[in-house]
């Protein structure tokens, strides 16, 4: 394999690796923007897809081709000086909120799996998260991209085998799904759809146009675009029908994704646990590293001062709720702010082509 493919294929799995995070890796993302809507939540992971190749392009082809060096940078590009100032902000203040929520995720799925304190699992995390940040955004990709890989080997190997031992009840899950309270991240099938596929924008667009500026050509960016998104929109798509198919055993469980391993194979279950450890360790680093690069140099002693601070707070604010309360109570909130970055993204884009 070339080198200019184990880069595209280092990249994607950074990609995939920091969507995936807690509430992927736990299937509280599945249960809530696509479970709970049964048929029609499959319709909408199809049409999430879809955007998600376009975001992917559109935000690696504007740091190809343009200096944008911080994320403020990125912001202002897109969304013009003030929007983009307010953005910044606000995208920082939030993904601080969503390292807080992952950190609960940890504490979570420990305690679920091992009966280990919630405390001592999220500051296990909190441990590992800090001293990654410490190397730097290159080291940061090229863990993520064999973390993310491997995260998906586990998760779809463990979904697929529970698909299979129940496929027999996935049309009775569906049918059964609208008569069970779950969770939802919306009303309405289609809008958690959208929701989904700009909610990671926030995050995204601190992170993947300063990856853009580092790819060598046009048709990696392209490439990586197709590969990431629709092999997690695929991934997904596993998950979800698994789901369904175990809906009665799943529906109230903060962490339905264990419960599939679990009945699965009860050994795999408790290694599938540190499985979802590594899907939260790998979206929290290049998320929070976005927000102390904004202030900070990497490898200086302000940078590594920060990350600890933030750390320390959100290991506290990551305790107070339950971990589906908590991805419930944040994550619709941010899918808002990531579609108004999309609206900015398109009107964007459309500006660059009339002018060309």
């Amino acid at each position: 394999m070339s080198k200019n493919w184990i880069r595209i294929a280092s990249i994607s799995g950074a990609y995939m690796a920091l969507l995936i995070g807690g509430a992927f890796a736990t299937g509280q993302e599945a249960m809530q923007f696509f479970v709970a809507f049964g048929f029609k939540g499959l319709i909408g992971l199809i049409i999430c897809g879809l955007i998600m190749v376009y975001t992917c392009y559109s935000l690696l082809n504007a740091g190809r081709n343009n200096d944008l060096k911080t994320n403020e940078d990125v912001f202002r590009y897109f969304c013009g000086h003030w929007l983009g100032v307010f953005m910044t902000w606000y995208t920082m203040i939030m993904i601080i909120a969503v390292y807080g929520v992952m950190l609960g995720g940890v504490g979570a799925t420990l305690e679920q799996a091992y009966n280990i304190p919630n405390i001592i699992g999220s500051s296990f995390m909190a441990i590992c998260t800090t001293i990654t940040l410490l190397l730097g955004l290159n080291k940061i990709i090229k863990i993520l991209g064999i973390i993310g890989p491997l995260i998906i080997l586990f998760t779809v190997s463990s979904a697929i085998i529970s698909l299979f031992n129940d496929s027999s009840t996935l049309k009775a899950g569906i049918t059964l799904v609208s008569s069970l309270d779950i969770l939802k991240a919306s009303d309405n099938w289609f809008f958690s759809a959208i929701l989904y596929s700009v909610f990671s924008l926030p995050g995204l667009y601190g992170f993947l146009p300063l990856v853009g500026s580092t790819t060598k050509s046009g048709l990696e960016v392209k490439t990586i675009s197709l590969f990431g998104p629709l092999l997690f929109t695929a991934v997904m798509a596993i998950v979800v029908l698994a789901l369904l198919g175990s809906i009665k055993s799943v529906y109230n469980s903060e962490v339905p994704i264990l419960v599939l391993a679990t009945n699965v194979f009860p050994i795999y279950g408790s290694i599938f646990a540190f499985v979802i450890f590594l899907g939260i360790y790998s979206t929290v680093t290049p998320l929070i590293w976005t927000v102390c690069r904004r202030f900070f140099d990497e490898y200086t002693m302000n940078f590594n001062l920060l990350a600890i601070l933030l750390t320390s707070i959100c290991l506290f604010g990551g305790n107070l709720l339950p971990f589906g309360k908590l991805i419930n109570i944040i994550y619709p909130s941010i899918g808002y702010i990531g579609l108004m970055l999309f609206i900015s993204l398109v009107f964007k884009d459309l500006k660059f082509q009339k002018a060309k």
